[in-house]
């Protein structure tokens, strides 16, 4: 793990500019859960790849591949070092090092700055020659990278949360929240989920059906068509 970097901690955690230094970080981290929440929705429930290959297969293929770049990208990008050459980066090291935390403090976001740190060792290879730059030899090798042991992306994604209740708390007096339940009932992807049950559902019935059933399920389908393009 390497040095939190060159940034003085000049900043009391009373000030307003720490107060929003916290709230970004906080909510940028919620960002990253609710997109790995889709993640999770869509491609890591079993249940969910016969409605993907039922529906629009070619879509989530590409979806999968987006959503799996962004979020190692992301990671990488928020344990980035405090500093790079004379630029300041927006990540953990940031967030503590600029900070003049209580000591207290310190000592319970040392530990999780280290499973940030632990993660990031990880996906680091994927950021450097694939996702933040092409590397030739790389792509023509086809080794793939970005792989990590089973959990360590849930230990990372626990790790930051805990990074936000502890400074959003420190500065305001109440830790961020839970992040994991995004709205009640779990989110859009939950309602796109139970969309594309309907749908399969819909077109199974469509293909059984016949006579009266079938031209009223015809005039349903056009109905709804008729009304997306309005």
């Amino acid at each position: 793990m390497g040095d939190i970097g060159t940034v003085l901690k000049t900043i009391p955690y009373t000030d307003e500019t720490a107060k929003k230094i916290v709230k970004k970080f906080c909510d940028h981290v919620h960002w990253l859960v609710r997109v790995r929440h889709v993640y999770k929705v869509l491609f890591e429930d079993e249940s969910c790849w016969p409605l993907i290959e039922k529906t629009a297969l070619g879509f989530f293929v590409d979806l999968n591949r987006i959503l799996q770049e962004y979020l190692l990208l992301e990671c990488a990008k928020i344990t980035d070092p405090a500093t790079t050459g004379n630029n300041e980066n927006f990540t953990v090291d940031t967030l503590i090092g600029s900070i003049c935390w209580p000591n207290d403090i310190l000592r319970k976001l040392t530990p999780l700055r280290a499973t940030t740190w632990g993660f990031r060792k990880h996906i680091k290879t994927a950021r450097d020659k694939l996702l933040a730059h092409l590397d030739r030899g790389t792509i023509l090798s086809d080794k793939p990278l970005g792989e990590f042991p089973e959990g360590e992306d849930r230990a990372f994604f626990e790790a930051l949360q805990k990074v936000c209740d502890i400074t959003h708390e420190a500065c305001f007096g109440t830790i961020f929240g839970h992040m994991s339940l995004i709205t009640v009932g779990g989110g859009d992807v939950i309602s796109l989920r139970r969309t594309l049950e309907c749908a399969v559902a819909f077109k199974q019935a469509l293909l059984e059906s016949s006579g009266q059933n079938k031209t009223w399920l015809y005039s349903c389908l056009q109905k709804v068509g008729h009304e997306s393009e309005s």
